[in-house]
Order: structure tokens, then C-alpha cells, then sequence
């Protein structure tokens, strides 16, 4: 049994691709029930509001992480910032506008539909090449079953294809627009939610956006828009607040930071089987054979991705630098190294060392030492090792998360806390 098995990490995907799919879910109900409320509104009024009433909302994570805000590094700012652009300004503005374009004829919803199964595939590819997620291969022939699953699901009843769209028309190209937007988007977000806690990515993003679409309606949209939003309206911003939008994200986020994005991506797909449910609770609009197998064929492939959605391996290299020595203090001497932007969440992992030609087995904090402090830091505790290694280049391979950072109250109990993590590493077998 591999250490990954052992220490449990599977029930975190699942927790987390469960998370994914309910976020889903408010995206259909919003989809179906509310954004076309806001159709008389201009797409950029709509998006600035919800945003920045979901900001409102999601603030006080700021100042409560704010100390390792302030430690993020550059890839993680510049990430946060392609979130904000893509995933909240541009894909919702061009999603709304997608929908607002079906309303007034110009294309059906169900091409709007059909060109959102494009995200998918531009999220798998960027989380390739972005990411380097190296998946197990029968993730991805099981991400392939859930694209087609989710378009029989949507369309057996249409026959639509990607032949028949009309690309002359805005609305398809809107919806194209946002599909890469959000795909790029799940990609990005799954950098910055492995170094900062969900409820502050959740924040961080609305509070970004909110800027952007301030500054975009600031020279495209007239003031007296303003008045137009009728106390309906308002009533169901609140509503979107709560569910599809800073609701949406706060789950969508504690997800992401549980399974790879090329999962994430492929388990929002679970909304055209939520949007048929509702659709059949509501309009009472009933499956046709095709969608109800295809519907089985859906959920199996859901169960199969959260399964297989977990990188092989994750190696890297760093070069051992002077540390505060503390752990020395405590009788556990660790390896400070200097490459500390991972691109996994932070944490307490078993690792394999590679030293001078010879293997070792460790333990490795990757993250903040406590609460307070504002910096991160990469130690190596290697078992079974004593020596002068100070700028001597290691190999180290992550094998498994034992568990979450924690702050102890002493360092009696953080001694504690190493030897039952030394305990975990012993009980595993590679």
C-alpha cells in the first residue's frame, strides 16, 4: 500500500471533488433561475456588483491572513492576478453576455452550453504544460468519458454539434471566451490555493476583481445604469452572493486545494447534471433514454476522477542553506533549503532524499513556521543522517502529506508532534 493510501489522502479528494461538484450546482441554479433576471443590465454592472457585494462579505479573511498575504510570492501574485482577470472579470462578463445574447436571439443556449465543454480541454492542457501535473493515464480516458457523458447529457435531445454553431455570431464567441477563461482560470487557481488558505484566495479574488470591473465600467458603462438596478435585483444579488457567487468561490476554492486542477476542471462538468435535475424538479422536462445513460456513464466517471485526479510525483532540487537552527535546539536538526515556490500546499510531507549518491528518508515543513511568522520556509529532517551539508545540493522526492501545519504551544509539543510524524514515516514501506 503506498504512503499516499495510508495517511488517508484519498478522503481528502473526495471531500474536495464533492466540494467542486456543489459549487456546480449554484452555478446551474444561478444559470437557470437568476442571471437572466439581470438581462436588462449591462454585463459589466452586473459582474462589478456581485463582486464587489461579495467582497464586502469575504473581507475580514484579509486581514485574518493578511501577514502571509504579505509573504506570497511573485508566481503566486501574478497568479492571483490571472484569477481575478480571467476567471472574474473576463469569463463572467463574457459568460452573462453568452446568456444575454441567447435571451435576444442571436444564438441558442444550447451553443452557449455546448462551447463551456471547450473548458475542460484547455484547463487539462494548461495544467500540463503550467502545472507539469503528470496524472495517472486512465484519469484523462476517464476525463474524455465525462466531456462526452456531460454533452449527450445536454444535447441528445438538440442533436447540436460543434458544426453547427455560427461563429459570426457574438454570443458563440462569447461563450468560447469564457470557456478558455475559466479553464485557465481553475489552472491558475489551483497555483495560488496550495500557498494561501481558500478563504483568503476566496477574498483575495473578489477583491481584485471588484477593482477591475470598477475601472472598466468606469469608462464603458454610464452612471445613471446605476439607478436601473430595480430592489428585485438587489434582493438577488444578495442571493448570488450567498450562493453562486463569493458562496460558490468559498467552496470552490476549499476544493481546488484538495485535488489537482486537471480533476477540478473536469468535475465542473457536474452542472449539466444538476441543471437537468433542477430543470426537471422546476419545468418538469423529463430524460430521454440517451441522457439517462449517458447520466450513469457521468457519475461513474465523477467517482473514477476523484479517485485517479492525484500528480505521480513530485521531485525537486535544492541547494541547503544557514537556518535559524532550531530544530538543532530541539534534538531534530533540519536541511534549510532555498527553493521554496512548490507548487503543492503547504504542509508536513515524507519525502525521499538523494545525497551523494545515496538514498534517505525524511521528513519536509513546507510553509509558514507558526502563525505570526510572515516567510516561508522548506526544511528537510533526514532520518539517519549526521553531517556538515550546508550548500550541498539534495534531490528530494515527495512521497505522501502526513498532515496540516499546526502551532504549538511549546516546544515540548512540537517534539511530540516530530516523533509521531517520524512514526508515520517508519510504519510505511516503499
Amino acid at each position: 500500500m503506498s504512503i499516499n493510501n495510508k495517511l488517508g489522502l484519498k478522503s481528502g479528494q473526495i471531500a474536495g471533488s464533492l466540494a467542486i461538484m456543489l459549487a456546480a450546482l449554484f452555478w446551474s441554479i444561478d444559470g437557470l433561475f437568476i442571471r437572466p433576471k439581470f438581462y436588462v443590465l449591462p454585463a459589466e454592472l452586473v459582474v462589478f456588483l456581485e463582486h464587489i457585494l461579495g467582497f464586502i462579505v469575504l473581507s475580514p479573511f484579509i486581514f485574518m491572513y493578511w501577514h502571509k498575504i504579505k509573504a506570497l510570492s511573485t508566481k503566486s501574485w501574478l497568479a492571483l492576478g490571472w484569477v481575478s482577470m480571467f476567471g472574474g472579470l473576463i469569463g463572467t462578463i463574457f459568460i452573462t453576455k453568452a446568456f444575454f445574447a441567447a435571451m435576444d436571439g442571436e444564438v441558442s443556449f444550447a451553443t452557449v452550453v455546448i462551447l463551456q465543454k471547450l473548458q475542460p480541454i484547455f484547463a487539462l492542457l494548461l495544467a500540463r504544460l503550467i502545472l507539469k501535473e503528470k496524472l495517472d493515464r486512465r484519469f484523462y480516458k476517464w476525463a474524455v468519458v465525462a466531456i462526452m457523458a456531460s454533452y449527450f447529457i445536454a444535447f441528445a435531445k438538440t442533436g447540436l454539434s460543434f458544426a453547427n454553431i455560427d461563429w459570426a455570431h457574438n454570443g458563440a464567441l462569447f461563450a468560447f471566451i469564457a470557456a478558455f477563461a475559466f479553464g485557465s482560470s481553475t489552472v491558475f487557481g489551483k497555483r495560488i490555493s496550495n500557498h494561501l488558505d481558500y478563504k483568503a484566495v476566496a477574498a483575495l479574488r473578489f477583491g481584485l476583481t471588484s477593482v477591475l470591473a470598477f475601472l472598466l465600467i468606469a469608462v464603458s458603462v454610464p452612471f445613471k445604469n446605476f439607478g436601473m438596478v430595480s430592489l428585485e435585483q438587489w434582493s438577488l444579488l444578495g442571493i448570488i452572493v450567498l450562493t453562486s457567487g463569493a458562496g460558490s468561490m468559498f467552496i470552490y476554492y476549499f476544493g481546488l486545494r484538495r485535488v489537482p486542477a486537471s480533476a477540478a476542471t473536469v468535475l465542473e462538468l457536474f452542472w449539466p447534471f444538476s441543471a437537468l435535475v433542477l430543470d426537471y424538479f422546476f419545468n418538469h422536462n423529463f430524460l430521454n433514454i440517451p441522457q439517462l445513460i449517458a447520466l450513469g456513464i457521468l457519475l461513474i466517471a465523477f467517482f473514477k476522477i476523484s479517485i485517479l485526479g492525484r500528480p505521480k510525483k513530485t521531485i525537486f532540487s535544492g541547494c541547503v542553506i544557514h537556518g535559524q537552527g532550531r530544530g538543532k535546539l530541539l534534538g531534530y536538526p533540519t536541511a534549510n533549503l532555498d527553493k521554496v515556490d512548490l507548487d503543492i500546499a503547504h504542509g508536513v510531507y515524507a519525502v525521499k532524499i538523494n545525497f551523494d549518491n545515496k538514498t534517505y528518508f525524511g521528513l519536509m515543513h513546507f510553509g509558514f513556521k507558526d502563525v505570526f511568522r510572515e516567510a516561508v520556509s522548506l526544511e528537510i529532517l533526514i532520518k539517519d543522517f549526521s553531517g556538515d551539508i550546508y550548500g550541498e545540493e539534495l534531490k528530494v522526492e515527495v512521497l505522501g502529506k502526513i498532515r496540516e501545519l499546526e502551532k504549538f504551544a511549546n516546544p515540548e509539543l512540537l517534539v511530540e508532534a516530530i516523533k509521531k510524524d517520524l512514526a508515520s514515516l517508519e510504519q510505511n514501506a516503499y
